[in-house]
């Protein structure tokens, strides 16, 4: 479930995606964010609630309102919101009107993951600190995290290490750099946890009963080898996950298209004639 305040700040950035520098604070745009305080339950909606019909109208007026200087405000809201429900976010340019389409499952997933955190970042949870039992609690600290990173091989002066929100050591965070190569780092990480199914959706699934699984949290901590291998979870960080970042971190956190990105790095590099025929 999303907060109105995480969905709000996901809205801010998404606006800050489309206008690429810093978005005056107008009167509109507060006016748009307020709207959104209404979905105070994005899965609990249906076709026939009043909510999901709201939904659909701000969808229609943000991307179809042209008012001078707020357009790209405007379909920053209209991408956000449609992420954020499992709606479509490609509409012709020339569309006549704004109809939003319930994404499959499989693709709505993808829409969500191509949108991630830039600097690029790997979300790391504890999972034991998620346990109500203070007994099955087992801290890791930032300098085990970077000595499990480094046997990873994964260190230097390239990644930083610092806690997430809340800052009691459940969620720490591994900045990269905002280069190919950090990407590739973030995602080799990824795929590390990915691999040993201890990912987003494994996560997820383990924490989905609120920790009151104990045997699953026994197998957890009583199995063998480092405490990090068995209780760290990650994943490469996407939009969904700005609640999840500190203060200082979201103050320099843009969001991107992962897609982008990646067709960026793999263009051919363009040649000047006048050079090549000297």
């Amino acid at each position: 479930m999303l907060n109105s305040f995480l969905l709000i700040s996901l809205l801010y950035s998404f606006m800050d995606v489309m206008l690429v520098d810093q978005i005056p604070f107008g009167i509109v745009a507060l006016h748009l964010a307020l709207h959104v305080l209404m979905f105070t339950c994005l899965f609990a909606f249906n076709s026939s609630s009043k909510e999901f019909m709201a939904a659909q109208n701000l969808v229609q007026h943000a991307f179809m309102s042209h008012k001078i200087g707020l357009r790209a405000q405007h379909l920053g809201l209209h991408k956000a919101i449609c992420v954020l429900m499992g709606w479509n976010s490609s509409v012709p340019c020339d569309a006549i009107a704004c109809v939003p389409e319930i994404l499959p499952a499989e693709e709505a997933v993808s829409q969500k993951e191509d949108l991630m955190l830039w600097p690029p970042l790997v979300v790391i949870h504890n999972i034991s600190m998620s346990n109500n039992n203070p007994e099955h609690q087992k801290v890791i600290p930032i300098e085990g995290v970077e000595a499990f990173l480094r046997g990873k091989g994964i260190a230097g002066g390239k990644i930083k290490v610092c806690l997430g929100k809340p800052a009691d050591q459940s969620i720490m965070l591994v900045k990269f750099l905002g280069t190919f190569t950090g990407l590739e780092n973030a995602e080799k990480l990824h795929k590390y946890f990915a691999g040993k199914k201890h990912g987003r959706e494994e996560f997820e699934h383990k924490t989905s009963n609120n920790g009151n699984n104990i045997s699953s949290w026994k197998e957890e901590t009583q199995g063998g080898g480092k405490l990090e291998e068995q209780l760290l979870y990650g994943y490469l960080g996407i939009a969904e996950d700005l609640d999840r970042l500190d203060f200082n971190t979201k103050k320099w956190i843009k969001i991107k298209s992962k897609k982008e990105i990646q067709e960026l790095a793999n263009a051919p590099v363009k040649t000047d004639d006048k050079l090549v025929n000297y």
